[in-house]
């Protein structure tokens, strides 16, 4: 016998309202920021990037890194409400669930880079850290960009799927590992003549604040 199973159905109007959003910010990026946009795109493939940033000294905080952000953060924060939504359904009549995962990814980072720049000057390890976050950061704007498409697929085509949950956080994971590799690799001699402090920084403020923020979601 054939059971009722109640579904709720989500408004995608927001959603539109925030892509489009998100695509006036690429649009707008990609216009003021023509040939930095042009290299950040080869991040994974080629060192220009990298190299122009570091023969430039610039700060790693500036316009073009701010609005690559902005979009990576609406795209984790749609990502993180659909799939939320999905496995705990009645999250969906949480008031304003969107504002708070999105109010809360940019605290999280906001005050996760203050409190790193603060350790970074006290174990005298700011180079090396100024390095490593460009390349987190960096990597992090790309799979937002990245991210872009398939939140377009999930919200308005597969209407929901574990397996799509399960492959897009499997492959945030082997992304990042792969970049940290490559990371490891272009500046081994820089990190290993720091590396009893590097190591302490990313037990303190990579490994920690994710452990704590996994331990709070199964409960």
């Amino acid at each position: 016998m054939l059971q009722t199973v109640e579904r709720t159905i989500i408004s995608k109007d927001w959603f539109t309202l925030f892509f489009v959003i998100t695509f006036c910010l690429l649009v707008f990026t990609r216009f003021v920021f023509r040939k930095q946009f042009g290299l950040f795109l080869e991040f994974l493939v080629s060192n220009k990037y990298q190299n122009n940033f570091l023969a430039k000294q610039e700060d790693l905080i500036n316009g073009f890194t701010t609005l690559l952000f902005g979009i990576q953060i609406i795209s984790f924060a749609i990502f993180g409400y659909v799939a939320a939504t999905f496995f705990r359904p009645h999250l969906v009549n949480t008031p304003l669930l969107f504002v708070k995962i999105i109010s809360f990814l940019l605290f999280f980072s906001i005050i996760k880079y203050i409190i790193e720049k603060i350790i970074a000057v006290i174990l005298d390890i700011e180079k090396y850290v100024n390095i490593y976050n460009f390349h987190k950061i960096s990597a992090r704007n790309l799979f937002g960009l990245l991210l872009i498409p398939i939140n377009l697929l999930i919200v308005y085509w597969l209407d929901g799927n574990k397996y799509v949950f399960f492959s897009v956080i499997l492959t945030f994971f082997a992304y990042n590992f792969i970049v940290f590799f490559f990371l490891l690799k272009n500046h081994q001699k820089l990190i290993i003549s720091k590396l009893f402090y590097f190591i302490l920084y990313l037990c303190a403020l990579e490994i920690a604040p994710y452990f704590v923020i996994y331990k709070f979601l199964i409960k």
